[in-house]
This record gives C-alpha cells, sequence and structure tokens, in this order.
C-alpha cells in the first residue's frame, strides 16, 4: 500500500498573503523563492500541498522579510481542521 495515500496534507492560509504583498506575479515569486508557480497557485486557491514544500517557502520568504510569525506556527495539518 503507498504511503502517500496516508500522508496529511497541510495549508498556511498566511503565505498566500505574504507572497502577494511582496511580489507583483507568481512568475516572480516562483523564480525569487525558487518554486513551481503551479505550488503557488495551488496555494493561492488554499489547495493543501506537501509540509516540506510550505516549510521551504515560508523560510525563503521569512529570510527576505519579516512575517511576523515563527515558521511553524504558519502551517496547518488537514487532518486537524
Amino acid at each position: 500500500m503507498s504511503k502517500k495515500k496516508d500522508r496529511a496534507w497541510f495549508v498556511s492560509q498566511q503565505l498566500g498573503e505574504l507572497v502577494s504583498r511582496h511580489y507583483e506575479n507568481d512568475e516572480l515569486a516562483a523564480r525569487a523563492l525558487r518554486t513551481d508557480p503551479k505550488v503557488l497557485a495551488r496555494i493561492h486557491q488554499r489547495t493543501p500541498v506537501a509540509r516540506s514544500t510550505l516549510l521551504k517557502l515560508l523560510r525563503r520568504i521569512a529570510g527576505q522579510y519579516p512575517i511576523g510569525a515563527p515558521v511553524g506556527e504558519l502551517v496547518v495539518d488537514t487532518r486537524k481542521s
């Protein structure tokens, strides 16, 4: 059985706002944050993504801009919602 089906997915409601605040569009943000624009589109739509992806993006943004909260507090497990 695949472990992928059992894996939790995560959302970060503030991440979409942070990206929009600091970058004009998803292409510029994707280039600056070294990620796929499709991932950013999923984040804007509040579609769950892998926790590691969210943490990487949040750490990269936190390295460039103050985010006002610890990175771990901005990630929510969809199983607990």
